[in-house]
């Protein structure tokens, strides 16, 4: 009776291990579609009813016009991705850059400027795309 026992609570303990493992990537309860987002600086885009980006801030540490300077410089767009299991921070500096999220395996973010161009430059306007599996 007592190996018996012994049996079925390890089979419970590794059954509910297992179920355990496989939370370690939580995915959101509806698939995540790809699409594009334009955002504003500080806009949050709900991808999901569990998943958001929110739009951080822009940098520009690009040299100034006329001035001389040793390094070029960089534009970089900062985003957050929150999702049930945690959030992720990644920057993009140019159109073209992936980020390859670790929450969300298989979901790729990148930047772009298609339909931004028109709004002020003082927005710093950029267009969110993702691109689900």
């Amino acid at each position: 009776m007592m190996k018996r026992t012994s049996q079925w609570a390890r089979l419970w303990c590794t059954a509910t291990l297992l179920n355990l493992a496989g939370c370690a990537g939580i995915a959101p309860e509806q698939p995540l579609r790809s699409g594009s987002y334009p955002m504003e600086q500080n806009q949050v885009v709900a991808l999901t009813p569990s998943v958001s980006v929110r739009y951080d801030r822009f940098t520009d540490s690009r040299c100034p016009k006329g001035a001389m300077c040793i390094w070029a410089g960089k534009v970089s767009y900062e985003f957050t991705l929150s999702t049930r299991a945690g959030s992720e921070h990644f920057a993009l500096d140019y159109e073209g850059d992936r980020f390859d999220s670790k929450l969300l395996p298989g979901v790729h973010f990148g930047i772009s400027f298609a339909g931004v161009k028109e709004r002020p430059i003082e927005q710093h306007a950029v267009v969110l795309e993702v691109t689900a599996p």
